[in-house]
């Protein structure tokens, strides 16, 4: 008689319902909450969108055209995440740092270099705002809700440094 085959355990950039889990090194963390998560993301959002904002009013103002100013309005946008990506080293934003909560590589779980700093808050502030539009097509095209995180995610920083001084 053979044993049952033992199910793997979900890494932690698996949404289940086990927060705690081994980064693909073994290490361990303890994802965010869902509700830590969006605090994160919505509070990046107005920091890129305020200043954004800000520019196309003032080059509608300027020009008298409200066409250039929804240009520069644009150019803005999908510039000035970068730039605020590049400037939040560590995987630490605005919204991470207030939400407690901090962007890590699946990998190992350590902080995302510069230029995937500026990538993710791009992510983040540009390409997330159209994920309604991917979950529709996703529906019609009759892709699973499951999510399986690649690359990076948000962890709890005050939970995973407890996990970690617990298994010292």
């Amino acid at each position: 008689m053979t044993a049952p085959a033992q199910q793997p355990q979900a890494g932690i950039g698996a949404w289940s319902g086990n927060r705690t889990a081994p980064f693909r090194n073994g290490s361990w963390g303890v994802r965010a909450t869902d509700r830590r998560i969006v605090a994160a993301w919505a509070v990046d959002l107005l920091v890129v969108l305020v200043p954004v904002i800000a520019v196309a009013a003032s080059a509608t103002k300027g020009s008298g055209s409200i066409g250039a100013g929804i240009f520069v309005g644009i150019t803005v946008w999908l510039l000035f995440p970068w730039f605020y990506g590049f400037c939040c080293a560590g995987g630490n934003t605005l919204g991470t740092l207030l939400a407690g909560t901090r962007l890590v590589k699946l990998r190992d779980g350590s902080a995302p270099g510069f230029w995937r700093n500026g990538w993710l808050m791009f992510l983040r502030t540009v390409l997330f705002p159209l994920m309604p539009l991917n979950a529709v097509l996703n529906s019609i095209n009759g892709v699973g809700s499951e999510t399986e995180r690649k690359h990076h995610v948000s962890i709890d920083k005050a939970e995973t440094k407890a996990l970690h001084q617990g298994r010292s």
